[in-house]
């Protein structure tokens, strides 16, 4: 007998490589269920349409994500500065991986878009919380003396977003890095005591 979460994620796992080489226009359910081995129906029993598959493929991209974050921020070989550093460009280099590797995922983004926000938001506020959690590491240490640290991995955040789809600052992940390294340098100086 087939779990519940191993049908869905097989029907998640054939909706990407689909929705990657195609495109998210050019990409039915009928073509999804097919791929996935299961009707048309059965999608419909886990998901409401292909916006509300392609959030879960966005979902799955950022819990990924999430873990690289994680790991960063716990890396005890890591200063504060350089968990900063990784912990903002992470997220950003990966998008610009899965964007090169496949064009048609500026293509989905635009699609969902409207839905993005509250879908993303849960690992928006955990990104936040790591973040504030390596500021007061860094207060902590002498470091940094930032008063609010949750504030601070706000803005923080908030000035890396340009660097994600369509990548209106930057055109590729060497200057993802560098932009990235100098915005936290920047405001690292601003951090201190």
């Amino acid at each position: 007998m087939t779990r519940h979460g191993d049908v869905r994620q097989k029907i998640l796992d054939a909706a990407e490589h689909r929705l990657w080489h195609y495109g998210f226009k050019k990409t039915t359910v009928d073509e999804i269920a097919s791929d996935a081995g299961v009707g048309k129906g059965t999608v419909y029993l886990y998901f409401e349409g292909k916006e509300d598959i392609g959030l879960a493929i966005m979902a799955q991209f950022k819990e990924k994500s999430m873990g690289r974050i994680e790991a960063i921020a716990r890396d005890p070989s890591k200063t504060p500065v350089q968990k900063l550093k990784e912990m903002l460009q992470q997220p950003m280099l990966s998008a610009f991986q899965r964007c090169h590797e496949s064009p048609a995922t500026l293509e989905l983004v635009v699609a969902i878009k409207p839905h993005i926000q509250a879908r993303m938001r849960p690992y928006l506020e955990q990104e936040w919380a790591l973040l504030a959690g390596v500021l007061e590491e860094g207060n902590q240490l002498g470091v940094f003396d930032v008063p609010d640290t949750l504030r601070a991995a706000r803005t923080l955040k908030t000035m890396c977003l340009g660097f994600l789809p369509p990548y209106p600052c930057v055109s590729s992940t060497d200057e993802i890095t560098a932009e990235i390294a100098h915005i936290v340098d920047l405001t690292v100086q601003g951090l201190r005591k």
